[in-house]
């Protein structure tokens, strides 16, 4: 499966990709900074979701997930955040987000479990 990761911090970028590679999940991760290059990405590929940080250079909070959600049309988006905000995650679920999801150790079978639901490839 081929992802667009938007997040501003390289260091949470490498952990993701190698909590999934720990796990066994074969993913191609293409990671940008920006929303601005997220926009630019999308337009260069198929992805079968958007995994979206809510405080990047360019966005933050439910203004960047509403547009994540315009960027992804029909694909899923799911919403990593280092933040445990109740509100902020129902907000989030609500504009329909596939997840919101906490960075740690159990993020990837949280993120497996929210692509999962709708039977993603």
């Amino acid at each position: 499966m081929r992802v667009l990761l938007v997040e501003d911090h390289l260091a949470d970028a490498v952990l993701l990709s190698e909590w999934l590679e720990l796990a066994g999940i074969v993913w191609e991760v293409v990671h940008v900074v920006t929303f601005a290059d997220a926009a630019l990405r999308w337009q260069d590929g198929s992805f079968a979701a958007l995994l979206l940080d809510l405080d990047i250079p360019d966005g933050f909070g439910l203004n960047l997930v509403e547009r994540g959600l315009e960027l992804a049309g029909d694909v899923p988006v799911v919403v990593l955040s280092g933040r445990a905000d109740e509100a902020v995650a129902a907000g989030a679920v609500e504009l329909g987000v596939r997840a919101y999801v906490v960075k740690g150790p159990t993020s990837v079978q949280s993120l497996l479990a929210a692509l999962e639901r709708q039977a993603i490839p």
